[in-house]
């Protein structure tokens, strides 16, 4: 079992058009570390929001080697296999970014981002700087990244990042008694949100179970406007709707009539 804790920087956020310009990783192969960190060649225009992130420049790149040839995305490619695993804080760049380099992930898949949201409910917020500090993280840092050969660990670098998902993975595991595969499970399993952050009751404090009571029809409306792109909306808004079969009916119907619309007018 080797557990590769990565992360990669973009030139943007496009999951279709951008391209990898950095791949940071650490293998863990039964305790065993190596460290991959390359910068990537890349013939696309970067956008100076993504800059402003990761203060990666093009003239940085200019003598670099494609991403598919860097020894980062060959340890990758190399190990790429079911009984590995591919741990990084958000899922949903990194595995796009790897399969525009046409490298499809076979590895299982662990979010510390999902596991977060359902391991440590009293999080502030769950960006992984927020967890790096809320949970203690940073006083035993640097005695980690030296461990691993690391000396120095700087906010939005991609290396430093790979060291703190690699942490607060282990922290994950002691909430599932060392499970990893427990791990992939609840990275695959929808949150079931609880605070209102958004919308017209973002600032109110409600909670969805305290929502639902006051205003039962905006979830028919949350479900069949918002949730459908946001599967942890969608899980949950769907969740309080079927404690009252009125309005789950009523979200289903109208949901049914949207589709029948849409396919009319094609």
């Amino acid at each position: 079992m080797i557990r590769f804790f990565v992360d990669i920087e973009a030139t943007g956020i496009d999951l279709d058009k951008d391209r990898i310009i950095q791949i940071a990783l650490i293998e863990d192969n039964n305790g065993e570390t190596k460290i991959f960190n390359d910068l990537c060649y890349t013939d696309l225009q970067m956008s100076y929001e993504a800059m402003g992130i990761h203060h990666i420049t093009p003239d940085m790149l200019e003598d670099k080697y494609w991403p598919y040839e860097t020894d980062a995305f060959m340890e990758l490619e190399k190990h790429n296999s079911p009984q590995n695993y591919f741990i990084t804080h958000g899922n949903e760049l990194d595995v796009a970014m790897l399969k525009n380099e046409e490298l499809d992930l076979k590895m299982k898949l662990v979010d510390t981002d999902v596991c977060s949201r359902h391991l440590l409910k009293d999080a502030e917020g769950y960006k992984l700087q927020t967890l790096r500090y809320q949970y203690g993280l940073y006083k035993k840092e640097k005695e980690f990244a030296k461990k691993l050969g690391i000396e120095e660990l700087n906010p939005h670098d991609a290396l430093s990042d790979a060291v703190w998902c690699y942490m607060l993975t282990e922290l994950l595991l002691e909430k599932v008694d060392g499970n990893m595969d427990k791990l992939v499970e609840l990275t695959h399993t929808p949150v079931l949100l609880e605070k209102v952050t958004f919308g017209k009751y973002k600032n109110e404090g409600y909670t969805f179970e305290e929502l639902f009571k006051i205003d039962p029809g905006y979830f028919v409306w949350l479900y069949n406007r918002l949730a459908r792109d946001w599967r942890d909306l969608e899980y949950t808004v769907e969740h309080w709707l079927k404690t009252d079969p009125y309005y789950w009916k009523k979200a289903q119907e109208e949901r049914n009539r949207n589709s029948m619309s849409n396919l009319n007018k094609k």
